[in-house]
Parts: C-alpha cells; sequence; structure tokens
C-alpha cells in the first residue's frame, strides 16, 4: 500500500469508532521510526439524538429514515470537530479509519427487520461518517480492515507506553490504522 509524503512536524491520525464515540491517535514519523504525537476520544453523538438510531427507527418507522439521516449528519458534524481538536493545529497526513466487514442491507426498512442488521449498520454509520468527516477536512482518507492491520507489536508497545493509560485495543488498532500513513518500513 502506497504511503504519503511526510511534512515536517505532520500527523497521520488513526481512528477506532465505537457506538457514539470515537478514539482517535496521532503518530508521527521520526528518524528512529514512529512516535506518539497525541490522543483524543471524543462523543460522536449530540445530546437528544440517540446513539443507536436504528434501534431507536425500530420504535417509529414511520419517522426512521429521516431519524437515521439526522443522526449520520450529526456524526459527520461531530467527527469533524473531533478531528480537528485533534489535529490541534499541525499538518495532517491523512487519516486511517479502522473498519470492519459486515453485510447488512442498505435498505433501512429491510435493517429493521434484524437486530443484528441494526448492530451491523449502526458500525458501518460511525464508521462512514469518520471518514467522510476526513473527506470533507480536504485529508487523504483511508479505510483500513481491521483484519489487514499491521501487527507492529515493538512499535506499538513504544508507542503506548508514552502515550500511558489507557491503552485498549481501540488505542492499539488506531496506531496500527494510523502506522499504514507514515513512510514505509517494515511492522510485522
Amino acid at each position: 500500500m502506497a504511503t504519503v509524503a511526510v511534512m515536517r512536524g505532520a500527523i497521520a491520525l488513526g481512528a477506532v469508532t465505537r457506538t457514539g464515540a470515537a478514539v482517535i491517535l496521532a503518530v508521527r514519523a521520526t528518524a528512529s521510526g514512529p512516535a506518539f504525537a497525541g490522543r483524543r476520544e471524543i462523543t460522536l453523538v449530540r445530546d437528544g439524538l440517540p446513539d443507536q438510531p436504528y434501534h431507536a427507527a425500530a420504535a417509529a418507522p414511520s419517522i426512521a429514515a429521516r431519524l437515521v439521516s439526522e443522526v449520520e449528519l450529526a456524526v459527520e458534524e461531530a467527527a469533524a470537530a473531533g478531528l480537528i481538536q485533534a489535529a490541534d493545529g499541525r499538518p495532517v497526513l491523512g487519516l486511517a479509519v479502522v473498519v470492519k466487514t459486515v453485510s447488512a442491507p442498505t435498505d433501512i426498512s429491510a435493517v429493521l427487520r434484524s437486530h443484528a442488521w441494526m448492530h451491523a449498520a449502526e458500525g458501518a454509520l460511525y464508521r462512514e461518517a469518520m471518514l467522510a468527516a476526513g473527506r470533507r477536512l480536504g485529508w487523504i482518507v483511508r479505510a483500513v480492515d481491521a483484519a489487514t492491520l499491521p501487527t507492529a507489536d515493538d512499535r506499538v508497545a513504544v508507542i503506548g507506553m508514552t502515550a500511558g493509560r489507557p491503552w485498549r485495543r481501540a488505542e492499539k488498532d488506531a496506531v496500527r490504522a494510523a502506522l499504514t500513513l507514515l513512510p514505509e518500513q517494515r511492522y510485522a
């Protein structure tokens, strides 16, 4: 996979979403390898909106499309604001969002017929909103399948020691995603 050219002081952002929130980790290239450059956990749903819009829509099918659309827009706006905060005025090489391959219908009424599809659609909503927010900001955006994240155990451990707690799977995966944007290095 091609990497982007590195600007002096630039950061690469990696993001992992979950229902209603995202973890964003920033890394930068240094002579000795990637280094921790920041962390932010952001809320993606504003007060008054459901963080599980398909579940909420199941209780009100007549307004399902409007409700899901409203949440999608609000989540994208919150994601853009959170990404700007995570960048903290620094140049951004790009945003890599961890994605998962899921199977769910695109038709809202079909999604509402299956509890599993509601969860899958909500997960996709948050990931897609994060990607759309990065594109809106004019950044290079990459969806990185969770199954193809570089292992990079040594680098991730070093970055984790600098970042401190919490250092959960979400933070580790966000770093692994961000590494895909840095100059070609072997992280196996």
